[in-house]
């Protein structure tokens, strides 16, 4: 990260010099070469040179990368299995938005407390994560072109949403296991992102600012954000949205890929697996948000379920000035592996408090209530819960 910043740190200094460069240059022209002035003439040009140098300073500022981000902190206490009690430091992200020209733009995501089962270092710490690096060319409003390693188009939580515009401290397991959870192994993470091509637009213009179509398709590695892809087959992904009404929306995503999987003692290659997610949402920012989705992913060898699991979860809220009290149910089925903790029904009770555009609170107590099978890796206990208090401050 030290590297990103001094490199940031270089690109202000060359294009400030540049740009005095351009100023000096502007100076030596013939326009400039006056002998002798008045004191009122030279007050003027005092005053110009300024005005120069001030629009040059901000130009070189337009040409920087916009650098954001923002930082989620808390306590949280969960007690499933033996329990668990500890400060937080769940997301650290580092932003950085460019233009390359009028019509292409960039980005750079890095979370620095990447730390989900999976992505942390031999000792168990969190570490860091390239999120997003890609380049979007913009030809129309109904179509640009994406390429790089971004988030795919699956569900409203992984897409339409980010960490900072969450309802609740955490997303559902739609979003975390069924799109976050990559294909080529059980525990892999992804956090719903890979390396590929994506095609996307927005069609039929309404007269109240919206549009009623957008679509998705992305053609990708469906391997480990990172990584280049280790055999010839690809991930198609493809979402369509559709807005009959301003604030509501319903939207379809599909998944199909192929990774290696195992079936007991026997390692398959080239296995198909299918997800897909679908959604509405009405959201009024000044009232009223729901929020439904229905995910499934599923996997076959000769007729054997390898992978097989559903998940739903339904969330209401209520913007009440800076407050939004939310309740949220969720489910998860997982078919093949019934004696996990995945397999339960969940209740959330939630408030977010804004205290202004770049800070906000929030507090969520979670109850969930596992299945029979799923109880024996409880302490044979049917049900837990965890308080979430966390901060989320932007720069």
């Amino acid at each position: 990260m030290k590297q990103f910043i001094y490199s940031l740190i270089g690109l202000l200094a060359v294009s400030t010099a540049v740009q005095a460069n351009d100023i000096v240059n502007h100076e030596t022209t013939e326009e400039s070469k006056i002998v002798a002035t008045t004191p009122e003439t030279a007050a003027v040009a005092a005053t110009e040179e300024t005005t120069a140098e001030k629009t040059g300073w901000e130009k070189a500022l337009e040409k920087l990368p916009k650098i954001s981000g923002y930082l989620q902190t808390g306590y949280q206490y969960n007690s499933a299995g033996k329990h668990s009690s500890s400060f937080q430091a769940k997301r650290l992200r580092l932003i950085a938005d460019g233009n390359v020209s009028n019509n292409v733009s960039f980005r750079l995501q890095i979370e620095a407390f990447s730390g989900i089962s999976g992505t942390t270092n031999g000792r168990g710490q969190k570490n860091l994560q390239v999120m997003d690096a890609f380049a979007t060319i913009k030809l129309s409003d109904a179509f640009k072109v994406r390429a790089g390693q971004y988030y795919i188009p699956m569900g409203y939580e992984n897409y339409d949403i980010s960490p900072a515009t969450l309802e609740s401290v955490d997303f559902s397991d739609v979003c975390y296991r069924m799109v976050c959870r990559n294909a080529i192994a059980y525990d892999y993470v992804d956090y719903g992102r890979d390396l590929g091509v994506m095609l996307m637009g927005d069609l039929l213009p309404s007269d109240k600012g919206f549009n009623y179509l957008s679509y998705n398709f992305s053609v990708t590695n469906g391997s480990l954000p990172n990584k280049d892809d280790n055999n010839k087959s690809k991930d198609i992904v493809a979402a369509v949205t559709v807005r009959p009404i301003d604030k509501f929306n319903v939207k379809a995503s599909f998944n199909w890929g192929e990774y290696d999987g195992t079936i007991g003692a026997v390692q398959h290659k080239n296995l198909d697996m299918t997800r897909y997610i679908f959604g509405a949402w009405y959201n009024d920012p000044q009232g009223l948000d729901l929020r439904a989705e229905y995910g499934h992913i599923g996997s076959k060898k000769d007729g054997a379920d390898i992978v097989k699991e559903d998940a739903f979860y339904a969330l209401a809220g209520y913007h009440i000035g800076a407050w939004l009290p939310i309740v949220r149910y969720s489910m998860y089925s997982d078919k093949v592996n019934k004696a996990t903790l995945n397999n339960y029904n969940q209740l959330l009770f939630g408030v977010t408090y804004h205290v202004n555009a770049r800070l906000k609170f929030q507090a969520n107590y979670v109850h969930t209530m596992y299945k029979d099978e799923a109880k024996l890796v409880n302490n044979d206990k049917s049900s837990a819960s965890k308080i979430q208090v966390m901060g989320l401050f932007k720069f």
